[in-house]
């Protein structure tokens, strides 16, 4: 997030969310944005679900799943047109505005209401409120990200806010709300195929850093992504996966392949606090101490740093993640492994990445001072706010405005971009991008898919299916499969009938909820339970070019009623795939129903 998320209760006097289930995926944050209601402050909700937080807003614009980019890419063309850009922040500041205006002008709210039924003149006052208000913060999810057009979705939410100056100031900025309550972290830690916590891999920085403390030649090479992995493994480029704290079986794309990718590693580890999905198909499972046993620090969404004190002993054998990593690493004779407290892990952090992190010291954290970086020695205060001076990272300090464009199919992309360049005579290697769907419904799967999350339980479930209250009370239902009216209608589908939803990829069966709620011709469930992983029926071919992010949340499929005996079938088939450990089985067969209900 560029700003703090308590600021959408204190300062912002517009909320503006698309692509986010904010009061089931985000309660806390959600609870943040309904005191700046309370407030006064403005709240618009772009979805396709009218969720909670839908259902509160002020106003509601309903699109298509994926119909992202031709929204705001129209309030952009509005504000343009009405003179309500700020062109001295522009100026001062930016780079590409003819670029955006060029990409944006055949965009008309009119066009907007012709593809979606969303009334131009609500377009218009959308548009012209975030353009007017003195705060207006921006807040996504995975709603706007996993998509072939994700980057590019981001890169419209950064134009927007750049040509209005709804940046660098309390209340405004750019703020993607993190899934878990460590990704940011994960992230700055060098989680990713390019990244260490000094920096992209080929950087010379990062390549100094690495000399000087780890002591090795950095490979400057970009790694490979999760989304590659699967293709990686069958070509016999990855020979061993080490997943800790992730349940890919369940919370990746296309889950058959992504199994069956999997029997073809020659070692397979998982390290977790369950016997999760995933550790079930590997070779060695490592068992770790889980939050509550261990001591540490997270990073959340806004970029502070969180203390986590140890609160019980873990059982008997059992360690902290860390040291499992270490204790391997030293068993292979690799240099730099012999920590012996997480303050030592987090005094090399500072030392890697001290521009960032160097004045963020373990005992600032422990005494609660909750310093988002960067803060790069003992007296800085931290930066809750970024881009205060309005400058951006890039070597002239000013921001970029991407062209956006959108096409009809995905083999068009390339040659709009191609087009694009060369009528605006850009410089070489600056980016355009562009949307288009990844998947169009056909005969045989006639009706859009997307998934997500609910308030009881938390991605794969690994955890929360776990707890009784809420597997057994709160969320007795289980896996639905929410439907549009118009898919009923079509289907004859009621409330409360089985139905199983298919595709080339996969199948999944459950109780069906017909609810006015969604977009037409449209099915949402989640990912939450292996008994109905609606990412078994996920793109995972299609990727976005920038990201290589999958389209998770655009799937096409088909729907039909099932009767209770088909139902047990691929249930039964299901638990086979997904619970391939027969131990597991049996532990799960033996408790007793009374017990499990307590």
């Amino acid at each position: 997030m560029t700003n703090n998320l308590t600021e959408f209760a204190t300062d912002s006097d517009l909320i503006f969310c698309m692509g986010t289930n904010t009061s089931e995926c985000h309660p806390i944050i959600a609870m943040q944005m309904l005191r700046g209601m309370k407030r006064g402050a403005k709240l618009v909700v772009i979805d396709p679900r009218k969720t909670d937080m839908a259902k509160k807003a002020d106003y509601y614009l309903q699109i298509p799943v994926g119909y992202n980019i031709p929204l705001l890419n129209a309030m952009m063309n509005h504000i343009i047109k009405k003179g309500l850009h700020n062109q001295k922040f522009i100026d001062d500041n930016c780079v590409g505005f003819e670029y955006v205006k060029h990409c944006v002008k055949d965009f008309t709210p009119e066009r907007v209401e012709e593809e979606t039924g969303i009334k131009a003149s609500v377009v218009r006052e959308v548009a012209e409120l975030y353009a007017k208000v003195p705060a207006a913060s921006f807040a996504y999810t995975m709603g706007m990200t996993q998509f072939v057009d994700g980057t590019s979705n981001i890169f419209a939410i950064s134009n927007l806010a750049l040509i209005t100056g709804q940046i660098g100031r309390p209340g405004t900025g750019i703020n993607p709300l993190r899934g878990q309550n460590n990704v940011q972290g994960a992230c700055d830690m060098g989680a990713l195929p390019h990244v260490i916590p000094g920096g992209w891999v080929m950087t010379d920085n990062a390549q100094k850093q690495a000399k000087n403390i780890w002591k090795c030649n950095l490979n400057s090479e970009v790694g490979y992504t999760m989304t590659d992995l699967p293709e990686n493994i069958e070509k016999g480029e990855v020979k061993l996966l080490y997943v800790f704290g992730e349940n890919p079986v369940m919370s990746d794309p296309d889950t058959h392949h992504f199994i069956h990718a999997c029997s073809e590693l020659d070692t397979f580890i998982v390290q977790d606090i369950f016997l999760t999905e995933t550790a079930q198909i590997a070779d060695v499972v490592l068992p770790a101490a889980c939050w509550t046993e261990k001591e540490g620090t997270f990073l959340n969404t806004s970029r502070c740093v969180q203390y986590l004190p140890k609160a019980i002993e873990p059982a008997e054998g059992l360690m902290p993640d860390w040291q499992v990593i270490c204790e391997i690493a030293k068993r292979i004779d690799l240099y730099g492994f012999d920590f012996r407290t997480p303050k030592e892990v987090w005094d090399e952090v500072r030392l890697m990445a001290p521009a960032q992190f160097g004045g963020i010291t373990y005992e600032r954290i422990k005494n609660r001072e909750l310093l988002a970086w960067p803060c790069p020695d003992e007296e800085h205060p931290g930066t809750p706010i970024q881009y205060t001076d309005f400058k951006s990272f890039h070597p002239d300090g000013k921001f970029k405005l991407i062209p956006i464009g959108y096409v009809d199919g995905k083999e068009e992309r390339i040659a709009f971009e191609k087009k694009t360049a060369e009528e605006l005579n850009m410089p070489e290697g600056y980016p355009v991008g562009c949307g288009t769907m990844s998947e169009k419904p056909t005969k045989i799967s006639p009706c859009m898919m997307t998934t997500g999350r609910k308030v009881y339980h938390y991605h794969t479930g690994t955890m929360t299916r776990e707890c009784n209250a809420l597997e057994f009370g709160a969320d007795i239902m289980g896996a639905v499969i929410e439907i549009s009216t118009d898919i009923a209608e079509r289907t004859g589908i009621k409330t409360g009938d089985y139905a199983v939803v298919e595709n080339k990829r996969g199948k999944i069966a459950a109780k069906v909820l017909v609810t006015p709620n969604m977009v037409e011709n449209t099915i949402f469930t989640t990912f939450h339970y292996a008994e109905a992983d609606a990412n078994k029926l996920a793109n995972a071919e299609d990727q976005c070019p920038f990201s290589k992010m999958n389209p998770v949340k655009m799937t096409i499929a088909g729907i039909r009623k099932i009767d209770e005996k088909e139902f047990k079938e691929i249930r039964i088939e299901d638990d086979q795939l997904m619970h391939p450990s027969e131990l597991y089985r049996q532990a799960r067969q033996a408790i007793p129903v009374a017990e499990v209900s307590s």
